[in-house]
């Protein structure tokens, strides 16, 4: 019974098939056809209904039509300020830098210098400064009895700020400072 069931089926099936490949038609399809395509008619009657782009304007379309990029925008340069008149110019004046001399010089007396090392030479005096990391400190020519002496000073405002920066800078250097008024540096100070 099987047997025959399958055979009916397949029979059936042939002749499903048989029977479609028979009423297709030898003729292409009217739509394969440049000619005769079912859809010219609809195609041409939208392509009357529209205008032509000379007649295209805001008032036929609800959304204007961008035909082409906009003009760009025009590039204003600024024209430069006029340079100032002669009279108008400030002249500027530079001013020197002071020596320390001069600075120790321009102190009130009443400051405390704490004066770390005295040698006869500068170089020796830049070395201990740059050895010991003191940069702040000033290097001071004196006049000691005719002979040039250099001074690692450091300038405080008052006695007790003196006396602890001599403690800070003797546990710095292994040096033991000597503290004095400006007043005193300044009469031996080298002009």
């Amino acid at each position: 019974m099987e047997i025959k069931t399958r055979k009916i089926i397949n029979l059936a099936a042939v002749g499903m098939i048989g029977a479609g490949l028979a009423s297709c038609s030898s003729s292409p399809a009217p739509w394969t056809q440049s000619d005769d395509s079912p859809w010219q008619s609809k195609r041409d009657t939208e392509t009357q209904a529209l205008p032509s782009d000379d007649a295209v304007t805001e008032s036929t379309y609800s959304d204007p039509v961008l035909l082409a990029d906009p003009e760009p925008e025009p590039i204003i340069i600024a024209e430069p300020e006029p340079a100032p008149a002669p009279e108008m110019i400030t002249p500027v004046v530079v001013a020197e830098a002071m020596t320390p001399e001069q600075e120790i010089m321009d102190m009130p007396g009443s400051n405390y210098a704490v004066q770390l090392l005295a040698t006869s030479s500068a170089d020796k005096a830049e070395k201990f400064k740059t050895d010991n990391g003191l940069d702040d400190l000033k290097v001071v020519a004196t006049d000691r009895g005719g002979s040039m002496v250099y001074v690692v000073v450091d300038i405080q405002p008052d006695r007790a700020s003196a006396n602890a920066a001599a403690s800070d800078l003797e546990a710095r250097t292994g040096s033991k400072p000597w503290v004095r008024s400006v007043a005193g540096l300044q009469k031996i100070v080298a002009q």
